[in-house]
């Protein structure tokens, strides 16, 4: 039996997952990635951007010790029916174990095997695409029939729907570039199309980071366009450095902002706010950082800062400033895993941007696919998620697994 299948199996729930608020595709990976260890057998060693990686989280896992808010990696006792596990570390320590065996297994893949498998993955993302179209257009009733009139519950639907918009962002990348390198002319304005009511769906669902993934995405897929040779390891390399200078980039943001008295929206005023938070904690402890979730122990409110709170409505006044997590992970990977932290992730990145093969030597589609789905995680990575949510990852993890697929199917050469 071939891993491929399996794949496709995974991929029909990825839109149910979606319509369900997105918390379900941690679990959707361990069902991924648990056959590859019979079906695909993953080679050892794997590559050194993976060891990296997982001895950042390694490191992560190591500063439970010394995080404020840890509980210890278990809680509770299992004969006194309250055992659980509630370190995120844990949580993230899961997910890293199960990407390796799922980009590991979908790698072993024999090339042409997977023709029938990647059609039905495409096909179970057009379902969430349109899913999400109709659920946008019907908002109104849909929250009302699932949540009632109770504005607190409807608040959570309104969650899950942004939640499932950013799952779709992240894997559009790959129906966009699969369809836009078909040769009949048909598919030009389908692609045309399909960009434009996505975009439209973020607006209407005031999804900020999807819609801002929609520019990098095609920043990142004309990156890749330019540079045919170099695109990849320009890519990656600079997303290293972003991480690498995070505080340095963000600080100097703000005092931009700052000197020209930019006017922001108040979402995105009050990530400014929790940026420069942030940055003053990773002065502190800028070796090893606060630990895994450090953040959320930081309660400091409006209140304390009145010049913020005047550019803001007054019932902000009690808000934490730093709500639960920065929303910009590369601030909180310096936060919470100091320096340590930023460069096992930082010379990941740059490892892997010189592993992958060059632009011109790929199919057209898998080039811009990884293009697309990297610059879209960017800005999720940037202004969405907290940094240990292991269903965000995961769904990043489901999308490399999905261009892997992609490029097992045997394509005319294009």
């Amino acid at each position: 039996m071939s891993y491929a299948p399996v794949l496709a199996a995974v991929f029909v729930l990825w839109p149910v997952m979606g319509a369900l608020g997105g918390q379900g595709y941690a679990p959707l990976l361990g069902l991924a990635a648990l056959p590859a260890l019979a079906l695909a057998r993953p080679k050892w060693p794997p590559p050194v951007y993976a060891i990296l990686a997982f001895l950042f989280v390694v490191w992560v896992v190591i500063s439970e010790a010394w995080s404020p808010v840890s509980t210890g990696f278990i809680s509770g006792n299992l004969f006194h029916g309250d055992f659980a596990v509630k370190a995120s570390s844990v949580r993230i320590f899961l997910a890293a174990v199960f990407a390796l065996l799922a980009v590991g297994g979908a790698l072993r893949i024999a090339d042409g095997s997977a023709q029938v498998s990647t059609r039905v993955m495409l096909g179970a993302f057009a379902v969430q695409g349109l899913i999400l179209a109709l659920s946008a257009i019907f908002s109104d009733p849909i929250l009302t029939a699932v949540y009632g009139t109770d504005p607190n519950k409807q608040i959570s639907g309104v969650q899950n729907m942004g939640r499932n918009a950013n799952a779709f962002a992240l894997v559009l990348p790959v129906l966009i570039a699969y369809l836009s390198t078909r040769p009949q002319f048909f598919w030009k304005p389908v692609v045309a199309l399909m960009f434009a009511v996505s975009l439209l769906t973020f607006t209407r669902l005031d999804t900020q980071s999807a819609m801002i993934g929609m520019v990098f995405m095609l920043a990142a897929m004309g990156l890749v366009r330019a540079l045919p040779k170099a695109g990849f390891r320009v890519l990656f390399t600079g997303l290293a450095a972003y991480i690498a200078s995070a505080p340095m980039l963000m600080g100097t943001l703000l005092k931009l902002l700052d000197a020209y008295n930019v006017h922001l929206p108040a979402s995105f005023y009050s990530r400014s706010a929790a940026w420069r938070v942030v940055i003053g904690k990773i002065s502190e402890r800028p070796v090893t950082g606060y630990g895994i979730s450090a953040s959320k122990s930081w309660r400091e409110t409006y209140a304390d800062h009145p010049d913020w709170l005047a550019r803001l409505p007054d019932f902000w006044k009690d808000y934490p400033v730093v709500p639960g997590h920065p929303h910009n992970m590369a601030l909180q990977i310096w936060a919470e895993t100091g320096l340590i932290g930023a460069v096992l992730v930082g010379f990941a990145l740059v490892l892997l941007g010189f592993r992958l093969p060059q632009p011109d030597q790929m199919r057209e589609d898998v080039r811009y696919a990884i293009a697309g789905v990297t610059g879209v995680a960017l800005s999720l990575f940037s202004f969405a998620y907290n940094m240990w949510n292991e269903a965000f990852w995961s769904t990043v993890v489901l999308a490399a697994v999905a261009i892997i697929l992609l490029a097992k199917r045997q394509r005319v050469s294009l």
